[in-house]
């Protein structure tokens, strides 16, 4: 019985040393977001830009936020740069071409944004 509880005390101690984090430092970030129209559009994977026939250019990323900034208005974007072209599907979604020249698909969420 009492190996059962050095045990657990050894194993919860060594739990809560992995759990703190040793330098202090702590930063909170957004995933990749961009500000379309009030929406909020959260960046997924890369697409091949051929699945897509109908898209629509509709402007191009006014200002780049920092990472842990929320974007807060139109054509804002925590994560795609300043004059980056944004293109819209048939189904309401987001594109934007990445430095490789992939496409990185944004799907819109439900959460409008709040000025």
């Amino acid at each position: 019985m009492r190996l059962f509880i050095m045990a657990c005390c050894i194993l919860g101690y060594s739990l809560f040393l992995v759990g703190c984090n040793a330098n202090g430092e702590h930063t909170d970030s957004y995933a990749a977001i961009i500000n379309y129209n009030d929406q909020q559009y959260i960046g997924g994977q890369s697409v091949d830009m051929k699945q897509y026939t109908d898209i629509q250019p509709v402007g191009e990323i006014l200002q780049r936020v920092d990472a842990e900034i929320y974007p807060p208005e139109h054509l804002m974007s925590n994560a795609v740069d300043k004059g980056t072209p944004v293109f819209q599907t048939a189904d309401h979604h987001l594109l934007i071409q990445q430095l490789n020249g992939e496409y990185q698909l944004f799907r819109k969420t439900d959460v409008e944004v709040k000025s």
